[in-house]
């Protein structure tokens, strides 16, 4: 791998804050919050709370390979935003990053961004005493390696398989947690 140097990512991208907006339990468009990820960030397509249509300016709505990124709590993850999952727009809770795709792709930017070395940086320089958060500041001066264009893609390869492998290896867990409990119960119940 060739790496081209590392850059802070304030020169990689743009960065916003989500929005604070008064959502309702009608259908519309979703409103995201951290509740509907999984603790390693998959989105669960469980929003429970939307926007009117009506009521959202379309500069609000997130575009294809936007990241959110949890800016306070006790866990924190990138994500990239799909279209494929039907309109949507991010809580105050999120920052909004948007790459420059000229120089990273937005799959290896979250690939980084989740890695365990970037989660210890940020858990260490998340402030708050009862409710950590990451400043704007300590994000964007957040150093990326930033590698050729091919070399990136073949990171996400590998961090998308990973990812699957994940997932599988969780649903086994589930599956084998409840088989257990079944015999369990069974025995129980016949004796």
């Amino acid at each position: 791998m060739n790496k081209i140097g590392n850059e802070k990512l304030l020169n990689l991208c743009n960065l916003s804050f989500g929005h604070y907006l008064k959502s309702t339990q009608d259908k519309g468009i979703s409103y995201l919050q951290v509740k509907n990820f999984s603790d390693d960030g998959e989105y669960q397509d469980n929003v429970e709370n939307f926007v009117q249509e009506k009521n959202v300016k379309e500069s609000l709505l997130l575009e294809q390979n936007d990241i959110l990124f949890v800016s306070k709590g006790m866990r924190f993850f990138a994500y990239k935003y799909e279209t494929s999952i039907g309109a949507a727009i991010a809580s105050s809770i999120f920052y909004i990053i948007k790459v420059d795709a000229d120089l990273i792709l937005a799959d290896y930017l979250v690939c980084i961004l989740n890695h365990p070395k970037s989660m210890a940086y940020f858990n260490g320089v998340s402030a708050g005493s009862s409710i950590p958060s990451i400043r704007k500041k300590e994000l964007l001066d957040f150093e990326i390696p930033v590698l050729s264009i091919l070399e990136q893609e073949e990171i996400v390869k590998i961090y998308k398989l990973h990812v699957e492998q994940q997932k599988i290896v969780t649903e086994l867990k589930q599956k084998n947690q409840s088989r257990f409990n079944q015999v369990i119960n069974q025995l129980i119940e016949n004796k």
